[in-house]
Formats: C-alpha cells, sequence, structure tokens
C-alpha cells in the first residue's frame, strides 16, 4: 500500500553498523528513554546520525496507486463487491472485543470465533487485514462507508492503547506474552498479530491521511523499540524461531513514510539470520520450513534494499523468489503443503496432498513479485504474477457469496472448501479481504517515459504525469487477446510495452489497424515495445493466441497439468461422497474425512494434444456451451472428463495433474 514516492526519499544506510554490531563493538543509535519518549516525538534522529551511507538502487518502473486503476471487468467487479458489502456488515464491536476486553475496557460483544477467540494467541490479526483492506477498497472505490468504519477503529484502537499505558503497547492480549517468548517459554505469535494491526494502521494513514492512525502506530513502534532494544541480539534471534509476519517490513516503511531512520535500525532486529543470510548467499535451506513465515521476511528484505542498497538484502530477496516461484510452485502458483515447504527444490510429486496451497502464501508472494518488478521489469515476474492471480487467487471466492477458502488441494479428486461467512477468521480469510480490496495492483507500472501492461483484464489506468488514459478492452481470458485505446487531450510521446506471454506463440500486435514490426515477430516472454507520439483514440490491437500445453510436475514426467494459454483446466470429477456442509471449526481439517474416489487416467498422445482434447460442443453440453471447457475423446480411462478452467470450478471435486499411460507415445 505504501506509496511509491517514499522509495527514493530516504538517503541513509546502515552497512557499516551492521559490520560493527556483527563485531560486538558498536551501539546503534541512541534508544529513547522510554517508548512514551518516541512516541511523542522527543526522539528525533538525522539521517548523520546513521553511521553510513550508500547510494540507493534507483527503481526502474513503479506501480500505479490503486486509485489510478479502474477495474472493468464484471467478474473482477462482483468479486470486489462481495468483498465490500461483507466488510461493511461486520460487527466493528465484535471485531475490537479483544483489544477492549484486554485493555479492561467494557465491551458486551460476542467475541468472535477460531482465530479470532478470546483465548487464541492470533487474536486481533483479523482486525489489521481488516484496517488494509479497508485502506485499500477506499483507494479503488472512495466507498466513504469504508472509510468512515475504519476510522472508528482507529479512534477505538487509540482509546484502547491509551487504556494499556503510556509505552504505547496495543494489542488483542496481554505483554506479559511477549515475556513468554522472550524466554523461551510456549508462546503465540504474538509479534505476528502486532505485524497485522501496524500494517493496517500504516495503511490506513496512507490512503487517506488520518493522522490518528499514524499516531497510534509510531506509539507502537516505539514500544517495539524499547522491547527489543532490551534484550541481547541472540536471545533476539531466539524469538524470531516464532513467527513473527513481516515486522522488519513495516517497520521499514514507517521509517519511508516519516522520514525517521530509527525505524529502519528497528527493523533490522527482525532481520533473522538463520534463514537470510543462506538466502544471501544462494543456498535453499527452506526444506522442512513453515512456508509462510518465511516470505514476509523476505518481502521485509526486499524492502529494506530499497532503503538501504545493502546487496545482503537484494540477494537474500531475489534468491528465495526464484527457488519459491520457479523451484516450490505448482501449476498454480500456490506452494506449500500443509503450510510447509515439506520437500526439496523440484520434488513435487510427493506433496500433491488435500493441505497443499495455502493461500496466504500465494498473497505474499504475489507482494513480493510486484516489488522484485520495480527492480528489474523483466516478463518472469509478470508471467509468475499472471499464473498465481488467474489460477490462485481468482480460484478461491465462492461465486455465490465470495467466502474465500484455507487450502486449495491438489490431491487429485479434492474440492474446495469454504469459510461460512462471518465464522471464519483464519489468515486467510484476512488476507482473503485484501486480495479482492487491491484488484488492479499488478496490472500497470511506469517510470518517467514508459508504461508497461502486465496483465489483460478489463480496466482503465490514468497517468495523470502524462494526462493520459489507457482503456484496456478485453474479455480476457476468454478471448485470447487485448484492445488498448489511448485517450488524451494533446499528443504525448511515451513508450507502451505490452507483455508477450511465454504461452502465445505467434502473437502479434497492430497500431491504428496497421501493423507492428510485420517482418519481425513478437517472441513470448518479452515486451512489445511501441515508442511514438500518441494521439487521442489510437488503438493498438494485440492478439495472444491459445494453444494446448501440458506442464509437467518436476519430478515426474508422466504426471501433467492441462494448460490453455495462461488457464490450468481441472477435470470436472462430480460429486461423489462428498459432504455438502462446509468445515469451519479447525483449520487443520478443512479438506479431511472425504473419502476417495478414482480418478481417470490418461491415455492420449502428449505431443498432439488437439486431437484428443476438444472444445465442447452441444453435443457433451446441450444446455449451455462455456469458454475454455473442453473434453477429452476417447483418451480418458476408464471414461472420458470435461475440463474447465479451475479458476471457475466450484463445488464438486476435480484434478489438476492428471497420470498419463507410459504404453501411449509422448
Amino acid at each position: 500500500m505504501i506509496r511509491r514516492d517514499f522509495l527514493r526519499s530516504i538517503l541513509f544506510g546502515s552497512t557499516a553498523l551492521a559490520a560493527a554490531r556483527a563485531a560486538g563493538k558498536a551501539s546503534e543509535p541512541p534508544l529513547a528513554q522510554d517508548g512514551a519518549a518516541l512516541a511523542h516525538g522527543l526522539l528525533n534522529l538525522t539521517r548523520t546520525d546513521v553511521p553510513s551511507k550508500r547510494a540507493l538502487p534507483t527503481l526502474t518502473a513503479v506501480p500505479f496507486p490503486l486509485q489510478d486503476v479502474k477495474i472493468l471487468d464484471p467478474d473482477l467487479l462482483r468479486m470486489r463487491e462481495q468483498t465490500l458489502a461483507y466488510m461493511l456488515a461486520l460487527d466493528p464491536g465484535r471485531l475490537l472485543h479483544n483489544f477492549r476486553v484486554n485493555a479492561n475496557l467494557p465491551s458486551a460483544a460476542e467475541p468472535l470465533y477460531n482465530r479470532e477467540s478470546p483465548a487464541n494467541g492470533w487474536r486481533g490479526h483479523y482486525v489489521g487485514h481488516f484496517l488494509s483492506a479497508s485502506a485499500q477498497m477506499y483507494a479503488s472505490t472512495a466507498d466513504s462507508r469504508i472509510k468512515a468504519k475504519a476510522d472508528a477503529m482507529v479512534a477505538e484502537l487509540a482509546k484502547c492503547q491509551a487504556a494499556l499505558g503510556d509505552k504505547g503497547y496495543l494489542s488483542a492480549f496481554p505483554e506479559s506474552s511477549f515475556d513468554d517468548l522472550e524466554a523461551g517459554r510456549p508462546a503465540a505469535v504474538v509479534w505476528y498479530a502486532l505485524h497485522k494491526i501496524m500494517a493496517g494502521l500504516l495503511d490506513v494513514h496512507e490512503s487517506w491521511g488520518n493522522a490518528q492512525a499514524l499516531q497510534v502506530l509510531e506509539g507502537m513502534a516505539a514500544w517495539t523499540d524499547w522491547r527489543t532494544g532490551r534484550i541481547p541480539e541472540e536471545q533476539m534471534q531466539r524469538t524470531l524461531q516464532t513467527e513473527f509476519g513481516g515486522m522488519n517490513e513495516v517497520l521499514a516503511n514507517l521509517s519511508a513514510v516519516t522520514e525517521n531512520p530509527r525505524y529502519l535500525v528497528v527493523a533490522k532486529r527482525f532481520d533473522h539470520h538463520v534463514v537470510m543470510d543462506p538466502a544471501a548467499q544462494g543456498r535453499d535451506t527452506l526444506t522442512g520450513l513453515h512456508a509462510n513465515t518465511q516470505i514476509p521476511k523476505f518481502i521485509g528484505a526486499a524492502r529494506e534494499y530499497e532503503l538501504t542498497g545493502e546487496p545482503y538484502y537484494h540477494d537474500a530477496a531475489l534468491f528465495f523468489w526464484q527457488q519459491v516461484a520457479l523451484h516450490r510452485s505448482y501449476v498454480t502458483g500456490g506452494d506449500s503443503v500443509g503450510e510447509h515447504f515439506k520437500t526439496p527444490p523440484d520434488a513435487l510429486a510427493p506433496a500433491l496432498t488435500d493441505l497443499t496451497q495455502e493461500t496466504c502464501n500465494t498473497y505474499n508472494m504475489l507482494k513480493l513479485t510486484s516489488q522484485l518488478f520495480t527492480w528489474q521489469p523483466e516478463p518472469q515476474y509478470a508471467e509468475y504474477y499472471e499464473r498465481a492471480f488467474l489460477n490462485h487467487i481468482l480460484a478461491t471466492p465462492h461465486p455465490a457469496e465470495g467466502s474465500p477458502l484455507y487450502y486449495l488441494g491438489m490431491q487429485s479428486g479434492q474440492w474446495k472448501v469454504h469459510f461460512v461467512p462471518h465464522e471464519g477468521f483464519f489468515c486467510c480469510c484476512g488476507t482473503g479481504l485484501e486480495n479482492f480490496s487491491k484488484l488492479g495492483e499488478g496490472f500497470y507500472f511506469h517510470d518517467a517515459g514508459s508504461l508497461w501492461v502486465n496483465q489483460f483484464f478489463a480496466s482503465e489506468v490514468n497517468w495523470k504525469e502524462k494526462s493520459v488514459v489507457i482503456r484496456q478492452e478485453t474479455r480476457f481470458p476468454e478471448e485470447a487477446g487485448t484492445r488498448l485505446v489511448i485517450q488524451a487531450k494533446s499528443p504525448v510521446e511515451f513508450g507502451l510495452n505490452v507483455r508477450i506471454p511465454y504461452w502465445a506463440e505467434n502473437a502479434s500486435a497492430t497500431i491504428n489497424g496497421k501493423p507492428f514490426r510485420p517482418s519481425e515477430k513478437l517472441a513470448p516472454a518479452s515486451y512489445a515495445k511501441i515508442e511514438r507520439k500518441w494521439k487521442n483514440g489510437d488503438v493498438v490491437q494485440v492478439k495472444l493466441p491459445m494453444r494446448l500445453h501440458l506442464q509437467a510436475i518436476p519430478d515426474d514426467s508422466n504426471f501433467a497439468a492441462i494448460l490453455y494459454g495462461p488457464v490450468v483446466l481441472a477435470g470436472e470429477l462430480g460429486t461423489e461422497g462428498l459432504d455438502p456442509k462446509r468445515i469451519y471449526s479447525d483449520d487443520k481439517i478443512l479438506h479431511g474425512g472425504f473419502p476417495a474416489i478414482a480418478v481417470p487416467e490418461l491415455a492420449g498422445d502428449r505431443n498432439a494434444l488437439d486431437k484428443w482434447i476438444q472444445p465442447v460442443s452441444g453435443k457433451y453440453m446441450p444446455s449451455e456451451v462455456k469458454p475454455l471447457t473442453f473434453r477429452t475423446v476417447g483418451a480418458g480411462r476408464p471414461e472420458d472428463v470435461t475440463l474447465s478452467p479451475f479458476y471457475r470450478l466450484f463445488d464438486q471435486r476435480y484434478c489438476v495433474y492428471w497420470r498419463f499411460r507410459t504404453d501411449v507415445d509422448g
């Protein structure tokens, strides 16, 4: 949510400081006498208080703010409207109940369930997600109702913070929980919960300038400085074995927004060296680790690189992304099994269970992906974003009411199990709010003279600096291409970079009906770079032919998913043996207890998919013909199957990875 205007605004670094600390002979900039002093602005460091400076990286591209991207795609609009309606219907009293109880303030509200229940160690985290989603939703829609609701919630949180004392502490659980964590006793994910709250406050402040949100946040940051500065680094590193979200990210962002280097010093205390050091050295040590505990650490590392220029952070974030996106992700872009990286890189066949792909992971990987694109706008980042957004994020909300889900199982014969609205308050419910409040993020980027079109959904982007609007007209992915219409009051010169996906082997483009580079093919996995002076009404038409193709799982060439262009096709396997009731009482059994069913093998020639995978006609679906729907013909064993986009398949069993018979060519 942080505006990229701030990314170049902080001109300080701390390489020398880090080296001195490692040698055990340097002190940090002086600590505040107490948290309250910092919270009230009595500590006001200048950039010269940080011992070292280095040239900061120059970002190649920056994303457009959400308020400058207008969504036109009807399906995306429906998902956002469902999310907004749900957010407006949530009871603020219930959301704030645990905060008020912890602050000894009266509350007669009914407590929330599961991870927001009064005894749960995660409590309070959902409020942070709600605030972030409110900030994004207001930026996207300018809906005054969600702004008013978030403002009122910030005011109540400020009362809770004041009631808890003058140190700046704010949470839905007692401060003694941190004593347990620091002492090595069993402890909840207390820093994780605080990160969500702090990030939500910062997002609200950034979205519409809520000064109270920043005041509450700086109080929490002051308390964090005091709490973490009083223990030795070795002890601090031990506490980081417990999930702590993106504390380094939010503190680094706060440093950029306030131009106070102190917060960056505190952010660095949350650098988890046992995980980040190997990544910075190009070593994958992720096997066996809890997946979503790690991703926010590297989002924070990427942010720290932008504010310090230290290669350590650059190398760690980049290597981590490469390992997860390219070597630990399924065809849908999701990752993990049972929330963990349980297998080595490229060993995914043993991990196809009913508990694969925690949705939170993909939410965070998309954040990191967009961030890395700003460093170097390469197609691989936009390709991964498309894969994960289209085939995982859009595959999660139930079309009837938009309810999110936790796991997106890759086990053959699995089905999607959603939370019951107003009863699911798990982590993926919180990120579920954010996924559909910030639609348009990752679609368009720009520098001073060029604009990148990364995703193909009907939308408009308003490039205010150029006084130009680019309207994207498409029914993608049902339409294999897009149409870009220039709206400008006067002629304007800039470069338009349109992504040519890896799956579009014979892409073509026209400008006002005339071929662009008629003698040169547009290479897959590249950009069509069109430099010209644009005038109002100019039209760029891009054709992106789709084809059937396979993506085998890395460690078993006879086990593969079927795609049409970027769309993962799933087999429709019916509802045999399904319990129609949604399970929501325990996130660990969301997909448990369903009897297995037999899943067909495929016996078609893998080098000639068009021969046995045919577009659906009235013969198979006489009542309705849907685009992007296919059926195997004479290749299914024991029977043929209908294949449809995974992102729109709900309320029945499915298969994504198919076993191919080895006695057939290919």
